[in-house]
């Protein structure tokens, strides 16, 4: 069913949807706040991490290790058919972003053995492919508001 050039949500899809997104959106404030403190201890501008701030490492790896549930439990959450788009952009932005921690753990605790610039480029680009997915799932977010909207 379509709802000017929308689709319109019958009542059991729309249980459905509003149930996932109770259970998910929490999951998201958390790993959320978690991203946003890390990137206020590891970069100076908010987007790009440097050994300067984060030297060891640690606070990638404090990162990860704190994401690491609320992470897991996102991707093991089946989303409901009309959640799909959402779920695998948000769960393409969590694997990103987790791989630029791990990088730039890699790059932290090599340095002293070598060139760590190479790996901490490696990680930028990972934190930007991971601000792309983030934008497409909270486009598809917007777009399951709105489908929540027509009645």
């Amino acid at each position: 069913m379509f709802l000017f050039g929308r689709k319109k949500l019958g009542e059991e899809d729309r249980v459905d949807l509003i149930e996932y997104l109770r259970e998910v959106l929490p999951l998201m404030d958390t790993l959320k706040s978690e991203y946003e403190q890390w990137m206020t201890r590891a970069t100076e501008d908010g987007k790009h991490l440097t050994l300067e701030k984060d030297a060891d490492g640690q606070h990638a790896a404090v990162y990860l290790w704190r994401v690491a549930d609320p992470a897991s439990d996102f991707v093991q959450h089946d989303p409901v058919k009309s959640a799909k788009k959402f779920y695998e952009a948000y769960s393409l932005c969590l694997e990103a972003r987790g791989a630029a921690a791990d990088r730039f753990k890699e790059a932290a605790d090599l340095a002293l053995v070598k060139e760590p610039g190479p790996v901490v480029v490696e990680a930028n680009a990972k934190l930007v492919e991971g601000e792309k997915q983030m934008v497409k799932a909270t486009d598809a977010l917007h777009e399951l508001e709105a489908l929540l909207a027509n009645k």
